[in-house]
């Protein structure tokens, strides 16, 4: 009867696990089709009682999906130290479960953290060891990783390197037909040709770019994109009417992404370089107006220096010291703030974390190496014990053995002690002879 009660509560108590596993994997089904739907605070909410959970009641899958997915939301509102660390989290249980394709995705993530926080050897890195397990994933992941190790390397200086990634990628989403990863992989290879003053090649390169634009779910981003850089290479090569004609172009696209105080800050230094002063102001005021809500410190260098020349060929330094000191406002609630000493911060504290995990998974991977080293050394010990005493015991029973075959032929036996009879004697007169016997 005793073992008919235990059989039903072991039952019950596997009835709950299997309750509060379907019970986490709806939680997780529902964030995961709120995230889809972009409503990232409800997806969010949805899962804390997946994470609220005892971890033994719920599967390991289930576990390292719902981090990825709390991670990536995370990363998508900025809050790039909680999306990294779900991100390691994530990809300790990816790796217990020789999950690769989860590995190299999250390795790709993490690369992408890395890349938009400029620690740019770290994005190598990772999108590098996605792209090594990348056989166990996507074609389609095959080519992001690649564009991962290009663009890093792009960042990096490391031109012709980069090249060779962008390429790959360029011929896989050809294949698959990927529109919008096409157009980013050609904006990166335009950007890369200008750098190296390849102007005609970047042109190409954006004029593909527009090309693809209608075909991608960003149209209106990849046509600002496209015309925006055209008009800079134009401005590059000193052709300012063809600069001036690209960068108005890219003006009539509308989209939240586009960065229109770079546009109008480009369109102003056209504008200088023509001698047309007035038109380069109303440009660098425009940048302005729209760089007042992001504060891009870099662009705010850009149209002040620009603005010098304009209001120094205007003969205005008047205009020039107002625009310096309304520039210095916008710029000093940034610099109040420390905004630029946090984003350091936070780039230390990524860093240093992921190094505390690389040293501890470098300890733990010692350690089973020392444990295997030393289980080895053992089982040899043993087993050399074990056929020393097989060894010891095999010598021990046929020395008894020959031996006794000595003793039972007689003849042998005789002639032995004869031999050792004359070798005493002949040891004796020797002896008597160096000593003086009797």
């Amino acid at each position: 009867m005793k073992i008919f009660v235990y059989f039903i509560l072991a039952s019950i108590l596997v009835s709950c696990g299997d309750f509060a596993d379907f019970d986490a994997k709806s939680n997780y089904e529902e964030a995961l089709g709120l995230y889809r739907d972009q409503e990232y605070e409800r997806a969010l909410i949805k899962l804390e009682p997946v994470f609220g959970q005892n971890s033994d009641e719920i599967s390991s899958e289930l576990l390292a999906k719902s981090l990825y997915l709390r991670g990536f939301i995370y990363y998508l509102r900025n809050n790039a130290k909680e999306a990294f660390s779900d991100y390691l989290r994530a990809m300790e249980i990816a790796d217990d479960l020789g999950d690769g394709k989860m590995t190299s995705r999250l390795n790709n993530e993490i690369g992408q953290i890395f890349f938009e926080k400029e620690l740019f050897e770290q994005s190598l890195s990772h999108f590098k060891l996605a792209l090594s397990q990348a056989d166990e994933a996507t074609t389609q992941d095959r080519a992001y990783y690649n564009f991962g190790v290009g663009k890093s390397l792009l960042k990096l200086n490391r031109f012709e390197e980069a090249m060779d990634y962008f390429l790959v990628a360029v011929d896989i989403n050809e294949q698959l037909r990927n529109n919008d990863a096409l157009a980013g992989d050609h904006m990166e290879l335009g950007v890369l040709m200008r750098k190296v003053g390849n102007y005609d090649q970047a042109i190409e390169h954006y004029e593909k770019v527009i090309k693809i634009a209608p075909l991608t779910f960003k149209s209106d981003l990849y046509l600002w994109l496209g015309n925006n850089n055209l008009g800079n290479v134009y401005l590059s090569k000193q052709n300012f009417d063809k600069a001036e004609e690209y960068l108005q172009k890219s003006l009539l696209y509308k989209n939240t992404e586009n960065q229109l105080w770079v546009t109008y800050n480009n369109l102003g230094k056209v504008y200088n370089a023509k001698g047309e002063y007035e038109k380069a102001w109303n440009c660098f005021k425009k940048s302005l107006a729209y760089n007042s809500q992001k504060v891009e410190m870099n662009e705010l260098i850009v149209t002040n220096n620009a603005l010098k020349k304009t209001f120094l060929k205007l003969n205005q330094p008047d205009s020039l010291l107002h625009y310096t000191m309304l520039i210095n406002d916008m710029a000093l609630p940034a610099v109040q703030t420390n905004r630029w000493l946090k984003d350091e911060e936070e780039k230390i504290a990524l860093l240093t974390k992921f190094q505390d995990y690389q040293k501890e998974k470098a300890e733990r991977d010692q350690y089973a190496k020392t444990s295997w080293l030393l289980a080895f050394i053992v089982a040899f010990i043993f087993f050399s014990g074990v056929l020393a005493i097989r060894l010891w015991k095999i010598y021990n029973y046929k020395s008894p053995q020959k031996a006794h075959a000595l003793i039972k032929n007689s003849s042998e036996m005789v002639y032995l002690l004869d031999m050792f009879k004359r070798e005493k004697d002949e040891i004796k007169k020797m002896m008597d002879q160096k000593f003086g016997g009797s």
